[in-house]
């Protein structure tokens, strides 16, 4: 939070600088655009960077869940696996489990430390994995079994959001190729024909 309002601070301070020297200049418009520039850039970076974050737990946590099942399937408690699992690992997805452990460490529930977690992220896929963790306790499913169901539909999930993403980019694509590629046919079928046909375009505008 600090490094935000000192980056916004920054650029504030820089954006209204070189906006006032364009005001001298005379160039208000520049200026005002300038300022939107400078005061939203910080706001532009922080979602950046959590969108970014975001796609990394997500990418990092079917594999985590698997291998994760496998250590708990070996016989280690799941507190004991989550930990051996997790030095494995590293990134954000790595740091939230930290941070989960640490809170269990001082006495907050299991239920409790993945509730806050599932806060700190808005993350469809880290939702999916503590409201069907949760309901695997309270129904007394095998935690193992669990892990890896969770994996699967995450893997299933994403790659329905990939078909998707696919379908909606297709006809984009086709729009784009059509807008270009349409017209500058054009230009070259219009421009062999005028060539090939060796019209005397003097005589025709009257200056032969």
């Amino acid at each position: 939070m600090e490094r935000y309002a000192a980056r916004r601070a920054v650029y504030g301070a820089l954006g209204g600088l070189a906006a006032f020297a364009l005001l001298t200049s005379g160039h208000w418009f520049l200026a005002l655009i300038l300022v939107g520039y400078a005061w939203g850039w910080a706001d532009l970076g922080l979602w950046l960077a959590v969108r970014k974050r975001r796609d990394d737990i997500e990418r990092t946590l079917p594999d985590f869940l698997d291998v994760l099942a496998v250590v708990v399937s070996a016989g280690l408690g799941f507190r004991q696996a989550l930990e051996r699992v997790n030095t494995v690992y590293k990134g954000p997805w790595s740091d939230e489990i930290r941070i989960a452990l640490r809170q269990i460490d001082v006495g907050v529930s299991r239920r409790d430390a993945f509730d806050q977690l599932r806060k700190r992220n808005k993350s469809d896929q880290v939702s999916q994995f503590v409201s069907t963790l949760q309901q695997g306790e309270e129904l007394g499913a095998p935690i193992a079994r669990t892990l890896l169901q969770i994996a699967q539909d995450m893997r299933r999930t994403e790659a329905q959001n990939a078909r998707r993403r696919a379908a909606r980019t297709v006809p984009r694509a086709t729009g784009v190729i059509t807008m270009l590629l349409v017209p500058a046919t054009m230009i070259l079928l219009i421009t062999g024909t005028v060539m090939g046909s060796q019209i005397n375009f003097g005589n025709l505008l009257g200056n032969g």
